[in-house]
């Protein structure tokens, strides 16, 4: 049995807030957010967030790949599983999240 890499992306939502506005602190009297604000954007975002432009691109890598290492994709069979390959903006929809 072989065993493969996984590789993970996770993101600190309020960590990449504080990255793009600073939280208020001694360096950042003015211009700033406030923890409580960070934390709301935070929880906004992770209610409304859209993954399927990372979906999108995930999708073009596999095809790209099946192209390149010249699997056999001509009943394209591939397709099918990649749903996000060709979705254009106008064609979003919200996600439901349980």
């Amino acid at each position: 049995m072989t065993v493969h890499q996984d590789y993970e992306i996770k993101i600190n939502l309020n960590e990449l807030i504080e990255r793009r506005i600073p939280c208020c602190d001694l360096l950042h009297p003015d211009h700033c957010l406030t923890e409580k604000q960070v934390s709301e954007i935070a929880h906004d975002i992770r209610m409304d967030i859209n993954l399927h432009d990372l979906y999108k691109q995930v999708d073009q890598h596999i095809i790209k790949y099946i192209n390149a290492a010249g699997i056999d994709n001509k009943d394209h069979w591939v397709e099918p599983h990649l749903p996000d390959l060709d979705r254009d903006l106008k064609e979003e929809v919200g996600i439901e999240f349980d």
